[in-house]
């Protein structure tokens, strides 16, 4: 996603947030724009369809954040005992430019699989986009000595509740 510099800021990571930061792209698959979602802790991902051009990117990335993001936690099954907290977590937000080449490089590396499975499955229009994300969310990571996101997005969360 583009923004200007003077939309850009300081913005400290959240250390206390049980998942971490989340990083979006924008990514245009089949001529449409898409906005890709990606946590830097467990590298969970989702994907945002649905903007028209006229619209660029007006739509309220958080809104579309929060609501996408309660849609992984039940494809996903996460543990919904603790969603609000996670919620809550992420009232803050801000943007700024990524320091880090390694999230760039698996940022790319989920936009090129999600292109990929899309084109494999007939397309945007024609694939199921929530098969493609519970996918892409089971597939191993190197990154992650090759666990699956979700695996490690569950044992992060159930650890959080356990500690209460």
């Amino acid at each position: 996603m583009s923004l200007a510099p003077d939309e850009l800021t300081d913005y400290e990571v959240n250390s206390d947030s049980v998942l971490g930061d989340w990083y979006v792209n924008l990514i245009v698959i089949d001529r449409r724009k898409c906005l890709l979602f990606m946590n830097d802790r467990t590298l969970l991902s989702f994907l945002a369809t649905g903007f028209k051009k006229s619209e660029g990117l007006k739509h309220d990335v958080y809104e579309v954040f929060i609501h996408h993001l309660f849609n992984l936690y039940k494809l996903l099954e996460l543990p919904l005992d603790g969603l609000n907290q996670v919620m809550d977590d992420y009232l803050e937000y801000g943007y700024s430019k990524t320091a880090s080449k390694k999230l760039l490089g698996n940022m790319n590396d989920l936009a090129h699989l999600y292109q990929v499975n899309i084109a494999y499955n007939g397309g945007i229009a024609k694939c199921d986009l929530t098969k493609i994300i519970w996918l892409m969310n089971h597939t191993p990571q190197a990154n992650l000595n090759h666990q699956y996101s979700v695996d490690l997005a569950k044992a992060l969360l159930l650890s959080k509740s356990d500690m209460k």
